[in-house]
């Protein structure tokens, strides 16, 4: 974190009331999850259809595992980064990147086309999604081509097309998802069902930090409400925004007697 931006950090946390405790607790904290991580086999290789050079000038490049179904995938820029992040933490059951399919132009010439990422949703609806920045979005061919592309059927293996731009995969959205899809490693479900319990008694408006205070070791806490955030939305900012301890939360009751 840069150095303004910790002074801001710190500014805001004051205002809100909320005193940082650098207290050390007195035993180790451990991660203690209740299904813990084995690394017994390595990650099942990627399924793209092309797979992008490891270097770009232009670019950034990245890999990663799919939490999903344990299988590498490529990103080949830092929106698809995020945009990959975020939408492991949605209602997705499957992830795939650089799906490649044939489309027919009005003069009929057939084309290839490589969407970023192609998503299963729990419903069943298959989705192939093109990440690109707003101004590449903005131009009416892009638009054309993925309109002719969903008439035509999308070579049948999906339901529909969309895209993601940095609207969507903001530098926010991805900070929140790396602590959600953290949180659900880590998860204890004892934690879990003590942070609902707490949740279930808040009245209105409360700031992260005050769900926070008073325990000897925040970790666990921090942890569990993360997991809530990310399930089915216990709880969510009053503005959509990086949650950090200043920032005010709603608990949404309609959650009330579900399950994570």
């Amino acid at each position: 974190m840069r150095p303004e931006h910790r002074i801001k950090q710190h500014l805001m946390e004051k205002r809100a009331g909320l005193v940082p405790d650098h207290r050390i607790p007195a035993v180790v904290t451990h991660l203690r999850p209740t299904v813990n991580e084995t690394f017994d086999t390595m990650p099942k290789p990627s399924s793209a259809s092309r797979v992008p050079s490891a270097k770009s000038p232009f670019n950034t490049r990245a890999t990663a595992v799919n939490p999903l179904n344990d299988t590498i995938i490529f990103m080949e820029s830092a929106l698809e980064l995020k945009a990959g992040k975020i939408l492991k933490t949605m209602d997705v059951v499957e992830l795939r990147e650089q799906v490649k399919i044939e489309w027919i132009d009005l003069d009929g010439v057939v084309h290839a086309h490589t969407f970023d990422f192609w998503i299963r949703k729990r419903c069943g609806k298959r989705v192939a999604i093109a990440v690109k920045p707003f101004g590449k979005l903005a131009s009416k061919r892009l638009i054309d081509m993925l309109i002719l592309i969903k008439d035509q059927g999308i070579g049948g293996i999906a339901d529909d097309v969309s895209f993601i731009t940095e609207h969507f995969a903001s530098e926010y959205a991805a900070a929140n998802a790396e602590e959600i899809l953290f949180a659900r490693r880590a998860r204890n479900d004892a934690d879990v069902e003590d942070a609902k319990e707490l949740l279930r008694q808040v009245k209105g408006r409360i700031r992260f930090g005050e769900l926070l205070k008073g325990l000897e070791i925040q970790a666990f806490r921090r942890t569990a409400l993360w997991v809530l955030i990310g399930g089915e939305g216990w709880l969510r900012p009053v503005i959509p925004a990086r949650i950090e301890d200043h920032t005010l939360m709603e608990v949404c009751p309609s959650q009330e007697g579900k399950s994570v």
